[in-house]
């Protein structure tokens, strides 16, 4: 080979070099740019979720207390952007004063644990204005398990706090609704029972010493014509007078107002007893359970709902009720070993309404306590309820 063409060659392969070297950086840089593009992408996707979802995110060195934030953080703390990242002791100023001791409780919390946490904060804005935010904080650690840096998410929740304080304004509306409905109607069942045991009852026991008297006085070949009919007369009189008493004890029993709970509760059972043909097993308490009448007059309407619905629905042969008081609650529990029902279908088409049940659980807890209802196909049911007892009735 000539010099000249060895020169030649040598010239082509550094050229050769050169071209490889500069596609090599070419490619490389068009990665970076695409890599760079793809991160602003992903960046302002990020943005304009935050900005949707009204949730900003900051991370926190802990050596250097550098801070960093996302623009939707600035706009929810109302700070202008040119402003820059507040530094640790100003981010902190936008706080009140029960906010600020949570907020420094949980940063040194997640630092010392390693654990995240979550908080609600009110924050008071430039403009005056106070809003509520859920901040989220996850310490980040090293390989050697020390908490470097802390990441947090806030979200701004004024408006579902707004939604969450109605729906409790209305939920609290309708229960007050609902306990003077059921005073009401108490009230109403009173009256009534005051009226049928003080009109009816006297009036249907006049009209039968009338008849009885009427059978003495008739002369004997009328008597012993017409005696068949007014013994039937009377017997009719006897049961409706009974059949009224009944409705008086449905309505509102004497008992509970002059004897209490127990009493009540045993009178009702044992007239459920007799019309039913279970057998109803009491273990009431033996001794005084003094509670305020509205207490008193709840929980008998409860026994008296779900011995109802045994008799009724259960086709038990044994139903046992149990009423105690112990650490300062009362515990009222009906049970049967009837047919059962499986809770979850009530109210289903071609099933039970369940009215009743529901009417229970509403009455034990617009009181403040527990309804349990246990039950399935065959395995009959069990319903208790526990009230806890005021402090000055205990």
């Amino acid at each position: 080979m000539t010099p000249r063409a060895s020169s030649l060659e040598a010239e082509t392969g550094f050229l050769s070099n050169e071209v490889s070297m500069s596609v090599r950086t070419l490619g490389h840089a068009i990665r970076d740019a695409d890599i760079a593009s793809a991160l602003e992408a992903v960046e302002r996707r990020l943005a304009a979720t935050q900005a949707l979802a009204r949730v900003g995110d900051w991370t926190l060195e802990r050596d250097t207390a550098r801070m960093t934030w996302s623009p939707e953080l600035f706009r929810l703390f109302e700070r202008p952007l040119e402003y820059g990242v507040p530094d640790v002791n100003e981010a902190l100023s936008y706080f009140g004063a029960e906010s600020l001791e949570l907020t420094r409780t949980a940063f040194w919390h997640a630092i010392d644990s390693g654990e995240r946490c979550t908080l609600e904060q009110e924050v008071i804005l430039p403009s005056g204005a106070r809003r509520h935010h859920v901040t989220v904080i996850v310490p980040v650690a090293d390989e050697r398990g020390r908490v470097f840096m802390l990441y947090g998410t806030v979200q701004d929740i004024t408006e579902r706090k707004a939604l969450e304080a109605e729906r409790l304004s209305h939920v609290a509306r309708v229960a007050e609704l609902s306990r003077r409905l059921l005073d009401v109607g108490e009230r109403e069942r009173r009256q009534l029972a005051a009226a049928l045991h003080d009109h009816a009852s006297p009036n249907l026991a006049a009209l039968k010493l009338t008849f009885t008297n009427l059978v003495g006085a008739l002369p004997a070949p009328v008597r012993t014509e017409l005696e068949p009919l007014l013994d039937d007369a009377i017997a009719l009189l006897a049961d409706t007078d009974a059949g009224i008493r009944e409705i008086c004890t449905t309505l509102r029993p004497a008992t509970l107002d002059y004897a209490g709970l127990a009493p009540a509760i045993r009178e009702y059972a044992n007239q459920v007893a007799r019309h039913s043909g279970s057998a109803v097993l009491l273990d009431l308490a033996d001794d005084d359970i003094r509670l305020p009448p509205d207490l008193q007059t709840l929980l008998f309407r409860i026994a008296q709902e779900a011995l109802t619905n045994c008799a009724k629905h259960a086709s038990a042969s044994l139903v046992r009720v149990s009423l105690h008081s112990e650490d300062g609650c009362i515990r009222l529990r009906i049970s049967d070993d009837g047919c059962g029902f499986e809770p979850a279908e009530l109210g289903q088409p071609g099933t039970r309404p369940g009215l009743g049940l529901i009417t229970m659980r509403e009455r034990a807890e617009l009181a403040g306590g527990r309804f349990q209802l246990r039950s399935a196909a065959d395995q009959g049911c069990d319903i208790e309820v526990e009230l806890a007892v005021p402090p000055c009735t205990a």
